[in-house]
C-alpha cells in the first residue's frame, strides 16, 4: 500500500464511524494502544488524578485521535511516510494541534511531566490515601441502595466479599500499572476496572451489549437467592467500589443500623450511701 492508498484508508476509517477499543496498557501504564478497525493509535492514558486541565486537554487529544479532528482548534489528522521497508511505507498519522490548543503537544507534555513527577514523589500510603479520598467522592455523588458503614455486619460481609474477588478476579492494564486508585466492579462482570474502563463497560452495559442469563439477572448477590425483583447495590470500602443488586430483605437490613446494646441493671450490692443513711449504732 503507497502513501496515497494509506491515506485513503486513513480517511475511510474515520469516515465509517467504528467504536475503538482499548488493546492494551504499556507496563507504565502512561500510555495505551486504541485500535480503530485495521489502525493503530499510541494515545497518553488519562491519570485517575490528573489535575482539571490535564483531564480535559489529555480527552480532547483523545476524542481527536478517534475522530479524526480536534472540536477545541479544528486542526485534522495528517499522514506522513517516514521509512519504506522492502517498498512498504510506514506511515506515522499526526495532529498538528494549533499553539493555543490545550492538546499541543508543546502544552499537554509538560503537565504530564510535572504530574508524573509529582506522584513519584509521595509513597503508596498517600497515594491510597488520595485514592479513598476519591472513591468516597464519587460515591458520595452516586444515588441508589448503599451499605452504611455503621452496620457492621454488612461491612464484614462487603469485606469478605471484596476479599475473595480480589483472589479470583483479574484488573485492567491500568489497576496493574497503578494500585492507587478506584478499583470498579460490577457483579455482573466480575472484574475489577479503573474509572475509564468502568465507564466504558457501563456505556456497554447502557446500549445492551452485556448481558447476563435471566437467573443470574435477578439472583441477589448478597444471599444468591432467585429473588426477582432486585434493587441497587452499591458497596464502598476504602478505594473499592461494588456494584450489583440484592433482594428486598437484604437490602432493607443492610440500611438498619445495629441494635443498641442494652445495658445491665446496676447491682444495689457495694452501692455507696448518703451520709444521712449510716446505720445508727
Amino acid at each position: 500500500m503507497g502513501e496515497a492508498e494509506s491515506k485513503a484508508a486513513l480517511a475511510g476509517l474515520y469516515s465509517q464511524g467504528k467504536e475503538p477499543r482499548l488493546v492494551s496498557v504499556s507496563e507504565s501504564g502512561h500510555d495505551e494502544a486504541w485500535a480503530i478497525g485495521e489502525a493503530l493509535f499510541i494515545i497518553p492514558a488519562i491519570p485517575s488524578d490528573a489535575s482539571t486541565l490535564l483531564e480535559y486537554a489529555l480527552r480532547l487529544r483523545r476524542e481527536a485521535t478517534f475522530t479524526g479532528q480536534c472540536s477545541d482548534c479544528g486542526a485534522t489528522v495528517g499522514l506522513t511516510t517516514f521509512a519504506n521497508i522492502d517498498n512498504t511505507p510506514l506511515n506515522h498519522s499526526s495532529i498538528p494541534h494549533r499553539s493555543n490548543c490545550p492538546a499541543a503537544d508543546e502544552n499537554i507534555f509538560p503537565l504530564l511531566t510535572q504530574h508524573y513527577e509529582e506522584r513519584a514523589g509521595q509513597t503508596l500510603e498517600q497515594k491510597l490515601k488520595t485514592a479513598t479520598r476519591q472513591t468516597r467522592q464519587k460515591v458520595a455523588t452516586l444515588q441508589g441502595s448503599r451499605i452504611p458503614i455503621k452496620n457492621a455486619e454488612f461491612e464484614k460481609w462487603a469485606t469478605a466479599f471484596i476479599d475473595a474477588r480480589l483472589e479470583d478476579s483479574p484488573p485492567c492494564g491500568h489497576l496493574k500499572a497503578n494500585v492507587a486508585q478506584t478499583w470498579n466492579m460490577s457483579t455482573g462482570d466480575g472484574s475489577w476496572k479503573c474509572n475509564e474502563c468502568f465507564a466504558y463497560y457501563q456505556e456497554t452495559v447502557r446500549k445492551g451489549e452485556a448481558i447476563l442469563s435471566y437467573r443470574e439477572e435477578h439472583t441477589c448477590d448478597r444471599c444468591r437467592k432467585f429473588a426477582p425483583p432486585l434493587e441497587p447495590m452499591m458497596i464502598r470500602v476504602d478505594n473499592f467500589f461494588i456494584v450489583g443488586a440484592m433482594c428486598s430483605a437484604c437490602s432493607t437490613e443492610s440500611q438498619q443500623s445495629p441494635k443498641p446494646r442494652q445495658s445491665k441493671p446496676r447491682s444495689r450490692k457495694g452501692t455507696r450511701r448518703g451520709s444521712n443513711s449510716r446505720k445508727r449504732r
